[in-house]
């Protein structure tokens, strides 16, 4: 029933609007941490953060039988768009990339900026280097909530999602909850890599990956740097900067969802394994 959720979550969040605000609003996370511990600390991330992860996982473990999967169908997919948000990243970077191509510069950073957060700029190498950064990192949170929902559940993605909130929210939160947020992704983030490898250049891939994959906190640049590998064998130079960025965008968004589609056989493969 996981799976299912996972996929109905996804088509749903290609749809364009019509979602309530709970589901609309960017900083819905960090309104929940403040309702439940307006002040930092530990005493703060065991309410705000552990509390509801706990009450996740305990309740979609009591559903059981044809009601207990259609409840989890029900309560589920809103729980799942709630954590990764309805807004897609892959339907953000087509609009992104039809600005581009039209050559629209303030158009495309002023995209950027309402989609990724993403500071406007002068749409050079620099520029890009930035937006791919963000949109990669995205997808990687993403990537992350689909193996701890297929592996663990719901209690474990709740867990991901609010200890990146509670990081974000106060960025000079204690190394437990960093710790926390490595520990979480670095086994996706690994298994992002292979999956890069699989749909991309796998020898570009394994290359930028040597003598990184061990690292414990080294996720966000592992994937930097294997995703740069794989999108320069799928581009090339071009005169304009801007064009050469806008090519580089259309190569990521392309392996990106490639990758999802792998992790979307990993999803399948582990909830057919006790079969």
């Amino acid at each position: 029933m996981k799976l299912l959720v996972l996929l109905l979550a996804l088509v749903l969040r290609r749809r364009d609007g019509g979602w309530p605000a709970w589901l609309v609003r960017e900083d819905r996370h960090r309104r929940f941490l403040a309702a439940l511990a307006p002040a930092s600390g530990v005493p703060g991330w065991w309410l705000a953060v552990a509390l509801p992860a706990l009450l996740a996982a305990l309740l979609f473990a009591w559903f059981d039988g044809l009601l207990g999967a259609l409840a989890t169908l029900l309560l589920g997919t809103p729980l799942l768009l709630w954590l990764i948000g309805v807004d897609s990243e892959f339907r953000h970077l087509d609009n992104l990339l039809v600005r581009g191509r039209m050559n629209d510069r303030e158009a495309l950073a002023a995209g950027a900026a309402e989609a990724f957060e993403h500071p406007a700029g002068a749409c050079d190498g620099d520029w890009f280097d930035g937006l791919c950064g963000r949109v990669l990192e995205r997808a990687a949170l993403l990537f992350a909530v689909v193996f701890w929902l297929t592996v663990l559940g719901f209690g474990a993605a709740v867990l991901l999602v609010l200890n990146r909130a509670w990081l974000r929210r106060d960025p000079d939160a204690g190394d437990w909850a960093r710790s926390l947020d490595a520990a979480l992704c670095w086994i996706p983030a690994r298994l992002t890599v292979l999956a890069l490898a699989l749909v991309g250049h796998f020898g570009a891939v394994t290359a930028a990956a040597a003598g990184r994959l061990w690292r414990l906190d080294d996720g966000r640049e592992l994937l930097g740097a294997v995703a740069a590998a794989a999108v320069a064998r799928e581009t090339e130079g071009r005169d304009s900067p801007f064009q050469h960025g806008v090519d580089r965008l259309e190569a990521l968004q392309g392996l990106l969802l490639r990758a999802l589609a792998v992790w979307l056989i990993f999803a399948a493969l582990w909830v057919l394994l006790p079969d």
